[in-house]
């Protein structure tokens, strides 16, 4: 009984092994890699794009037009002006395309407005622009 009860599980275990789909990785041999087991975006894409942020934010400071409109499309939620806004600026199409544009603007009343660009990337592409109010209490 043992006997057949080993050669059953045997048998099983072959047709599971069979049944089993063995998919070959891709092979490089002219050089260029599968897009399927292509790199994951690296590091100094994000660095990249996070060092636009930071030089379009001071750009735009500089620039009153642009810092106004830029608070005014974050206050309306206009992405369309902001975009814009960020390609006067140092973005360029390439960067926005595809790019999740989030408009906030901060709470409180009084203090002096501030514009904050931050960039996270990738897939999808992150472009924030934070609208705050420092509000200080005494």
């Amino acid at each position: 009984m043992n006997l057949l009860r080993g050669t059953t599980l045997s048998i099983v275990a072959s047709i599971v092994l069979l049944a089993v789909p063995v998919t070959p990785r891709a092979q490089v041999t002219s050089g260029e890699q599968n897009a399927h087991f292509a790199d994951p975006p690296s590091r100094v894409d994000a660095t990249s794009l996070q060092k636009k942020a930071t030089e379009a934010q001071a750009r735009i400071h500089a620039n009153k037009d642009d810092r106004d409109q830029l608070m005014i499309a974050v206050k309306t939620n206009e992405v369309p002006l902001a975009r814009e806004v960020l390609l006067r600026n140092g973005f360029t199409a390439e960067d926005l395309e595809n790019a999740k544009i989030t408009l906030r603007t901060g709470g409180g009343k009084g203090g002096e407005n501030e514009i904050e660009i931050s960039a996270a990337c990738c897939d999808p592409k992150e472009i924030t622009i934070q609208r705050s109010l420092d509000y200080f209490t005494k």
